[in-house]
């Protein structure tokens, strides 16, 4: 079994030859521990920095990487909501469009057609009033004034009604063609085609936009890169 060597005490030297010796010895020894023991706080500190350096370094790498990723995921997030703004404000110019489209073409189609299909079926409109109003009020003379030409339109269907005594026509050439008054004690009833029209057209108007031009579809890009 072997043991650390023990230099004996300086005191042992304390008198003779040898104790300045000793002496030197003794303080060489604890300048030589002091010297080491800081050295090697020195050299601890400096290794105990770099390995916390290099772990921080290494958990702020990973952090870095982290945020990172969830801004590129939040990017491609932006992306796809700016894509979909695109869409959805391309659809809205379309149907808007769309809609200024259909609404000039009715209107267009009923100023055209209406006039057309009046000068057939005034006369059964007129007429069908006529029945009704005479089936309603038995006891009543009714009297009809219209244009002598809408008059001439309806003479088939008037003279064949069962209660025709009880109707008093009258010609009057101030009245629009197609028009006819009804009147009879107390009321009356007026066939108006072109206040129908004039009523088709205004519900149209009610739901323009306040600015109905035509609206342009904007083609769907995407945003530039920044570099």
């Amino acid at each position: 079994m072997s043991r650390r060597f023990v230099p004996p005490a300086v005191a042992v030297f304390g008198s003779g030859a040898d104790a300045e010796l000793a002496q030197a010895v003794a303080r060489a020894r604890e300048e030589g521990f002091l010297e080491g023991r800081l050295h090697g706080l020195q050299e601890g500190t400096a290794t105990g920095r770099q390995e916390g350096e290099a772990e921080t370094r290494e958990v702020m790498q990973q952090q870095l990487a982290e945020l990172r990723a969830e801004y590129a995921k939040l990017d491609q997030q932006i992306s796809v909501a700016a894509a979909l703004d695109r869409v959805l404000a391309a659809r809205s110019a379309d149907l808007a469009a769309l809609e200024h489209a259909t609404r000039t073409a009715i209107s267009a189609a009923l100023q055209t057609l209406f006039p057309v299909l009046l000068a057939r079926t005034a006369g059964q409109e007129i007429a069908a009033l006529l029945h009704a109003a005479l089936t309603e009020r038995p006891t009543e003379t009714l009297r009809l004034r219209a244009h002598p030409d809408t008059l001439d339109a309806i003479a088939d269907d008037t003279n064949a009604m069962p209660d025709r005594a009880r109707l008093a026509v009258a010609a009057d050439s101030s009245l629009a063609p197609g028009t006819a008054e009804l009147a009879w004690t107390g009321g009356g009833l007026t066939f108006d085609p072109d206040a129908l029209l004039a009523r088709v057209m205004a519900v149209l108007d009610a739901t323009r936009p306040p600015d109905d031009a035509p609206p342009t579809s904007t083609p769907i890009t995407e945003p530039a890169k920044e570099p």
